[in-house]
């Protein structure tokens, strides 16, 4: 330890930013004790696994259709299927205004996925259609490596008018 006077002296000789008393502290040269560290890690993890969202599904329970879906791409340029429904319980389908059936649908679809490297096909359907049937037509567009867009809501009364045909926005 230092003597007094020695400490006097430092302090007599740059009183402002030299201590009055030696300092009792030691520096600690040891191993650091981890039980504080882990502590506070546990806590953490505690904290964050319990805040965690947690997804709850309903209990209804759902059988989604089986679909070939191939690769899909962005594309620019649009055609629109329409599935609509008959009077008489069944569906028909329109591929840009057209008629066709499943299988014309299909020839269409080829046709325009040779056309061009990007195309997107926006399906419209009539919300009585059952849900299989909007899904294998996505599917078949997607087997022709067509985009699908699936237009599910209708627009607000006034924004369109009912005759006329539905075009999304150009990007």
């Amino acid at each position: 330890m230092r003597s007094p006077r020695k400490i006097r002296q430092q302090t007599m000789s740059n009183k402002f930013y030299q201590r009055k008393y030696a300092p009792r502290i030691k520096a600690f040269r040891g191993r650091p004790d981890l039980t504080p560290f882990l502590d506070v890690f546990f806590l953490l993890l505690i904290f964050l696994v319990l805040s965690l969202p947690f997804v709850q599904l309903s209990g209804v329970e759902v059988t989604l259709p089986q679909i070939d879906a191939g690769q899909m791409r962005p594309g620019l340029e649009r055609f629109i299927v329409t599935v609509a429904g008959r009077p008489d319980g069944e569906y028909q389908i329109y591929f840009n205004d057209k008629p066709v059936s499943m299988e014309q649908l299909a020839v269409e679809l080829s046709e325009v996925s040779s056309q061009t490297e990007l195309k997107m096909v926006i399906v419209r359907a009539d919300a009585k259609i059952p849900h299989g049937t909007v899904s294998e037509v996505m599917a078949l567009a997607a087997r022709f490596g067509l985009s699908t867009f699936l237009a599910t809501g209708q627009p607000q009364h006034g924004e369109l008018n009912s005759h006329e045909p539905f075009t999304p926005p150009v990007e």
